[in-house]
């Protein structure tokens, strides 16, 4: 079982942690090239989670299917949850969404701690 997208989603999510409560502590705005590479590097993940998890599974798709995940993953991550698995990994798929936003959520926690 191939488990590097998922260590690639949290190493993602983890460096983006840090970048937001970094910069937020010192001040400084985010910068928008920082935030799209962290963007496109976790739909990246998600895409090649999915395509692994549809190959394991040996579901057809289109050949473009993974560019599609990767341009819609908010909304195709959690359909291939539900059709694969069913209607109880439907939490999981709105975890991946809630996952996504965890530096934005770090940055607001440092800004309210340190109360500017």
């Amino acid at each position: 079982m191939v488990r590097w997208p998922v260590v690639a989603l949290g190493v993602i999510t983890l460096l983006g942690m840090v970048y937001e409560v970094i910069v937020t502590y010192h001040g400084i705005e985010s910068s928008r090239v920082a935030n799209h590479l962290s963007n496109a590097a976790f739909s990246f993940a998600v895409a090649c989670w999915v395509e692994v998890d549809r190959r394991r599974y040996a579901l057809s798709a289109p050949f473009e299917y993974a560019a599609f995940v990767f341009f819609l993953w908010p909304v195709l991550a959690p359909y291939h949850l539900i059709k694969t698995r069913g209607w109880k990994w439907a939490g999981v798929g709105l975890g991946l969404i809630l996952i996504s936003q965890l530096p934005f959520f770090a940055a607001w926690a440092t800004y309210l701690v340190l109360g500017e």
